[in-house]
């Protein structure tokens, strides 16, 4: 009996399964960064809130050192002022309104020295953030020149397989190949061929026969079987569409249950 036509195609089923699952490793690997990505972001946004508070005290500070000038200035003018008064309560009068300025400006200058305080620990704290921001990007950095390295083993074991696919892929008939394509182009699991076995079981009227595609558990008739058998022309299931194909050994039965069929 010849070959039959989708016994030639299991090898190359077979390699494209093996690229199937290489291109699926490799294609998970940049998810694995997202946990260290995800540390690198928290980490630059701590930094950045603490930098934003740094900011804005130093946007204080430098709007209390203005006012502190231009107490200062006032303080000037009215002592240049009160030189000129002629009289003791115009002196008196220039001196109370200095006291009162030299007042308001002892209660800014008291709050530009908390505004320094409060300064110095959010640059202690900035400090912090910047060695948790660079343990995060070098714990990155790691991760990802090891997936780098990773996913370049998976490039060359992908690329060696393509090889091993062309020379297998130029031995086939050129309808069988299109076909055969055709199919798996439409699956995403890389699978375009569906074995079909041969399951005995034992039943109230005996012992009883399955053929069933392995695929999806559409049970198959004697029709479809003896056609499988002949090999002459592909065979598709109808349920999965896959080109379907004996096991090595039909002869042989499974003893266990068939596989449940698809819901309806």
């Amino acid at each position: 009996m010849p070959p039959r036509k989708a016994d030639s195609l299991i090898p190359l089923q077979e390699l494209d399964h093996q690229i199937h699952r290489l291109k699926v490793q490799r294609s998970e690997k940049p998810r694995q960064l997202a946990s260290a990505e995800k540390k690198v972001a928290h980490a630059k946004e701590n930094l950045a809130a603490v930098q934003g508070e740094i900011k804005a005290l130093k946007l204080e500070a430098s709007k209390r050192e203005l006012s502190v000038k231009e107490f200062d200035a006032k303080v000037e003018k009215l002592q240049t002022q009160s030189m000129s008064a002629k009289k003791n309560d115009e002196y008196q009068a220039f001196q109370k309104e200095i006291s009162g300025i030299k007042a308001d400006k002892l209660r800014v200058e008291d709050g530009l020295l908390d505004l320094m305080m409060q300064s110095e620990e959010k640059a202690k704290l900035e400090k912090l953030r910047l060695e948790e921001v660079k343990a995060a990007e070098d714990e990155y950095n790691v991760a990802k020149k090891k997936l780098e390295a990773e996913m370049a083993v998976d490039d060359r074991a992908i690329e060696a397989k393509l090889a091993e696919r062309t020379a297998v892929a130029g031995s086939l008939e050129k309808e069988i190949l299109r076909v055969y394509e055709r199919v798996l182009v439409a699956k995403d699991d890389g699978v375009a061929l569906a074995p079909v076995s041969k399951y005995e079981t034992i039943e109230d009227e005996g012992k009883v026969v399955y053929w069933q595609c392995e695929s999806c558990g559409v049970g198959l008739n004697m029709q479809d079987v003896n056609l499988l058998m002949m090999g002459r022309d592909l065979q598709f299931c109808r349920n999965c569409s896959r080109v379907m194909y004996l096991r090595a050994d039909p002869a042989g039965a499974q003893s266990a249950a068939p596989k449940a069929p698809p819901a309806p």
